[in-house]
């Protein structure tokens, strides 16, 4: 059978079941017991320097279910189908979507979340680093993959970031409205097999720890600031097979701050960085800078320049992105993106369009 005819069908048929079934669960709440959300994206890239086309699509599906009082159970899952991908050679993945192998179906959460009191929240199942500790107001905005977590952790640990989970237990602490710690212990190799995600081998995969401390000004809704102190430290399979494991550790910090408001439209700036230097270290270094400009009236428009700077054990790259989001409607938005990246020494520009589909209540 036609690979690309049946990797299309699987996203289908997994849009239209669990649709039906979220549908048929919220029909019968008399209150919002079942929240549930699907987003699809499609992505064409360009390499332009090399001429290289690629396309990139996902589908993602979420559904949180209330159980008894402060719990919630929390489930998602994705499907991944691309097409003559990488269309460059660099090393921070300039399309944040790229999962690698197409796989119709991997299950990315699958937990118990349980409130205690209006401070502190608790966790416990399948889950991946990237929204707890780095999806924020402004690196949300950007296509690079370094935002969805720095190439400082993602290439130094076998992680449970996208597209891969692991077992884990998170907590969220709030001593104050705005002040947030966040602390998450992983099973220490992530997968996208579920013979091989439930499960806390510490002895065979070793143990992952990553924390940070988020302050907010004003509201969270409302977005006047954001900074962040993190840290992550574990021990992971040692290369080779030998058995052994390696330990390493990695700190990086984030600030993000509106400085000029121009009615309901503001300016602001993104810096972000951090380092995890030891020598078995295969990225030491990170940094990256930049500006957003939000449109609140309207639609609301977004736009921003960013500069990402990775230093390998072997190897240097910087990209420089320039991007907007368009929502047509509430459901569709367009995304245009351009890069000029220069790995060690050699530059390319390449371009992205991307369209994303959502639904939920």
């Amino acid at each position: 059978m036609d690979l690309h005819f049946s990797v299309r069908g699987a996203l289908l048929r997994l849009a239209l079941c669990t649709g039906c079934v979220l549908c048929s669960l919220a029909a019968h709440a008399s209150e919002p017991r079942v929240t549930w959300s699907i987003a699809g994206t499609t992505e064409g890239l360009w390499n332009i320097s090399g001429g290289k086309l690629g396309w990139c699509n996902l589908l993602e599906a979420s559904v949180e279910t209330r159980l008894w009082k402060g719990a919630r159970l929390e489930t998602g899952a994705i499907s991944t189908y691309n097409l003559n991908l990488p269309v460059a050679d660099d090393l921070q993945a300039f399309s944040s979507l790229d999962a690698g192998p197409d796989k119709a179906f991997r299950l990315v959460q699958a937990g118990i979340s349980q409130e205690a009191g209006r401070w502190l929240t608790a966790y416990a199942g399948l889950r991946n680093i990237d929204l707890d500790h780095f999806t924020t107001p402004f690196t949300g905005l950007f296509t690079n993959a370094s935002h969805g977590n720095f190439p400082i952790l993602s290439s130094n640990f076998p992680l449970a970031t996208y597209p891969l989970a692991a077992l884990c237990l998170h907590l969220e602490f709030r001593p104050t409205e705005n002040l947030t710690l966040r602390e998450s212990v992983y099973n220490g190799a992530a997968s996208d097999r579920l013979d091989r995600q439930f499960r806390f081998r510490p002895g065979s995969d070793g143990v992952f720890n990553i924390a940070s401390l988020n302050y907010h000004v004003g509201p969270e809704e409302e977005h006047h600031g954001f900074y962040t102190l993190g840290y992550a430290c574990g021990s992971s399979p040692a290369d080779g097979g030998t058995g052994g494991k390696t330990f390493n550790y990695a700190l990086w910090g984030l600030v993000e701050q509106p400085f000029l408001h121009l009615g309901e439209n503001h300016l602001g700036a993104l810096l972000q960085g951090g380092t995890s230097p030891a020598g078995r270290s295969e990225c030491r270094y990170y940094w990256g800078a930049g500006l957003i400009l939000t449109c609140l009236q309207g639609k609301g428009i977004r736009a921003g320049i960013v500069v990402n700077r990775a230093i390998y054990a072997a190897d240097r790259e910087t990209d420089v992105e320039l991007t907007g989001s368009f929502p047509v409607c509430d459901w569709l938005t367009f995304q245009p993106a351009l890069h000029h990246i220069r790995t060690n020494g050699h530059g390319i520009m390449a371009a992205q369009l991307r369209a994303v589909v959502e639904f939920g209540n």
